[in-house]
């Protein structure tokens, strides 16, 4: 019983040894566009204007009051 408990053990260790690196290259991926690229032109300002006024206006707080 000790005998496979320890064949199986050292069978579980060996095989994250065989584990290889799985990029292409040097490819590491594409680069994300900034959120406020899109809608609003690259002015971050606005949409962070937006983002605030659409944050209020899901607050319960503020509606109710």
């Amino acid at each position: 019983m000790r005998m496979l408990a320890a064949m199986l053990i050292s069978a579980g260790l060996l095989a994250g040894c065989g584990e290889t690196a799985q990029t292409v290259g040097d490819y590491r991926g594409k680069t994300d566009a900034k959120p406020y690229e899109a809608n609003y032109g690259g002015d971050k300002a606005k949409w962070e204007s937006a983002l605030r006024t659409r944050n209020q206006t899901q607050n319960e707080y503020k509606r109710v009051h």
